[in-house]
């Protein structure tokens, strides 16, 4: 298990962030367990909170068009997740799973809004620290799709990819 220390410096969220404004953080989150094999977030269904895995490991999973699933990662100690859904009200895009036992630190949208109104600048933080490994992932999966289509397998593709980007920077943001 990461003792309270060992949080700061693997998790994200709390980079930059002052002692005090860590301490702001930490006196909302709560502890929860899991047993392996548990979902704690399901694809589809929608719960706005934000999940920091203290102990364990959990695999993100997502269903195919034919409804089989397919891991898309393996998350470890210090891993954040959920902060698509918690800063924007959609179901999840993928399913989240213990592998073992798990126990992660847990923050509500409702104490996440009591945060901003007692100690706006840990909440700034985890706003901005959010957003930096939102940016991280899209660059890796940026990197990952012109790899994928620089195959001779992916040539009949490269069109509809450019297609999807364009709408992904311009029609999809109004």
């Amino acid at each position: 298990m990461l003792t309270t220390e060992a949080i700061v410096e693997r998790c994200p969220l709390f980079q930059d962030m002052s002692a005090a404004e860590r301490s702001a953080v930490f006196s909302l989150l709560e502890s929860v367990t899991y047993t392996a094999g548990e979902t704690i977030l399901r694809e589809g269904k929608a719960v706005r909170m934000l999940w920091i895995i203290r102990r364990g490991q959990c695999e993100v999973v997502k269903k195919t068009k034919t409804g089989v699933e397919q891991r898309l990662a393996i998350l470890e100690q210090g891993a954040v997740f959920g902060e698509m859904s918690f800063f924007h009200p959609a179901p999840h895009s993928a399913s989240i799973r213990t592998l073992d036992a798990v126990e992660v630190l847990r923050l509500t949208l409702e104490e996440f809004k009591q945060l901003e109104e007692v100690h706006p600048s840990a909440a700034h933080r985890i706003v901005t620290n959010t957003v930096t490994v939102l940016v991280g992932r899209l660059r890796r999966m940026d990197e990952w799709v012109r790899d994928l289509l620089e195959t001779p397998e992916a040539a009949g593709h490269r069109e509809e990819w450019q297609e999807f980007r364009a709408k992904l920077y311009s029609e999809w943001l109004k």
